[in-house]
């Protein structure tokens, strides 16, 4: 590890992003030879900015004059390019340095992703079959495999999907995360057997899984939910899913088995007809009286969110800009309350016209209430279209091309929820045009 590495590294693992990011502008703009802009690039790269990881990438690739280091950084431009939501790109680079070694499979998988995002999915399926063929690594087979999983979504084969969804998104949910200690559950009804649903998952994630609780009831097993959210924890046990915090400490029996919650319907072994499409979660009642006073506003109310400012490394993927929202949606006849959090406030040209609930202590059982107070939720895809859905209200989901696989379906409906919800899907990287025209053209057949 070179320097600058282990300081950018150092600085970023104490949490300082910023410092981070000057540190290593501040190294770029002194940048002369290709080596220096190329470490520039993969420190950007594995810190997850990946628009700085293309910018300097670039410049290093003018450099290059070895055969091998144009190779080995056109390839990380075109994984970058991938990242950062340019497919287009990276299919211009695949294209040039293709035929240099047409056996490279990471090269391979990176093709396959790229045509997945400019929606041109049928070919990125033929190019993953083919890939599959061909002696892999097991990453890359793992990778291969859930990709494909889109595959059986869309023909509404949930088995096969969620077996291939979970070959890489089981192993990155433990990557860094101890495994619990009981043996794991392989689908086995045992009655009275308690089984433990450990959720290293998003909490969009729990919500939609938590549901299936009731399958293990019903085979008279004894499900117990674990997760790290308090808020989820207070939420569930309320709707009676007997969930456990983490932080307790909570013992279990001895004969207990584990499983990922990710992996719930696929060891139940359900079928579309067994997700169930009625709601199943109900806000706390305290809470419900803290926001009682939004039932007074006798207008339309819209719950709005645009923009996902989670960790997640590709919430760019799922963002929708907040005045290409705003020109679709404003109307007197519309309440509109931001769903935000406050790292992502109102612009203050709106701000009269919009209600925020920038509280200190808000926390999602505060979302589930105010949620419920709405009569619409308009969201880009997030948890707050998972805690809409849940709870039955009308909610519309803007669908990015890179769409999660409870999206994914033969007839392009959602097959996890009601016709509460109604999907917006986008046609090309980076724009919302589309979809938000079809949301105009929704709101006006409903004259709200």
């Amino acid at each position: 590890m070179n320097p600058l590495e282990l300081v950018a590294k150092t600085l970023y693992n104490f949490q300082e992003k910023e410092l981070t990011i000057q540190l290593l502008l501040a190294f770029g703009k002194r940048a002369e030879n290709f080596q220096q802009y190329n470490d520039v690039a993969k420190i950007f790269f594995e810190i997850k900015d990946f628009t700085n990881a293309i910018l300097y990438g670039e410049k290093a690739l003018k450099l290059a004059t070895a055969k091998d280091e144009k190779y080995i950084t056109t390839k990380n431009l075109i994984n970058a390019y991938n990242q950062n939501n340019y497919p287009e790109k990276s299919i211009t680079q695949i294209s040039k340095i293709k035929s240099q070694n047409p056996q490279d499979t990471e090269l391979l998988l990176e093709e396959t992703f790229a045509y997945s995002a400019i929606n041109q999915k049928d070919k990125a399926e033929k190019l993953l079959f083919d890939l599959l063929k061909k002696p892999l690594t097991e990453e890359i087979e793992r990778k291969a495999y859930h990709n494909l999983s889109g595959h059986y979504f869309r023909k509404n084969d949930l088995h096969t999907g969620l077996h291939h969804f979970l070959k890489a998104g089981e192993v990155e949910a433990y990557k860094n995360k101890q495994v619990p200690t009981f043996p794991k559950w392989d689908g086995t009804i045992t009655p009275e057997q308690t089984i433990i649903i450990d959720s290293q998952c998003g909490a969009g994630d729990e919500i939609i899984h938590v549901r299936f609780m009731k399958h293990l009831k019903e085979l008279g097993m004894n499900p117990i939910w674990t997760t790290t959210r308090k808020d989820l924890h207070q939420i569930f046990n309320y709707n009676q899913y007997e969930t456990q915090l983490i932080w307790d400490n909570p013992e279990f029996p001895s004969n207990a088995r584990w499983v990922y919650a990710l992996a719930l319907p696929y060891y139940l072994n359900l079928k579309v007809e067994d997700l169930g499409q009625k709601p199943y979660i109900k806000p706390l009642p305290e809470k419900e009286q803290r926001y009682s006073y939004l039932q007074q506003d006798t207008k339309y109310k819209i719950g709005m969110f645009w923009n996902s400012g989670s960790g997640f490394e590709q919430a760019h993927f799922r963002s929708v800009d907040f005045f290409d929202l705003w020109n679709v949606i404003s109307n007197p006849n519309h309440s509109l309350y931001s769903l935000q959090m406050s790292d992502t406030p109102v612009p203050d040209s709106c701000r009269n016209h919009i209600k925020q609930f920038h509280l200190k202590d808000r926390d999602f059982t505060d979302t589930f209430s105010i949620i419920h107070q709405m009569d619409l939720v308009i969201t880009s895809c997030t948890s707050i279209a998972h805690i809409a859905a849940s709870m039955g209200k009308k909610v519309c989901v803007f669908v990015p091309i890179m769409e999660y696989y409870v999206w994914t379906s033969f007839t392009g409906e959602c097959l996890w929820y009601g016709d509460n919800v109604r999907l917006f899907r986008q046609k090309k990287p980076r724009s919302w045009d589309e979809p938000l025209q079809e949301l105009r053209e929704f709101l006006n057949d409903r004259a709200v």
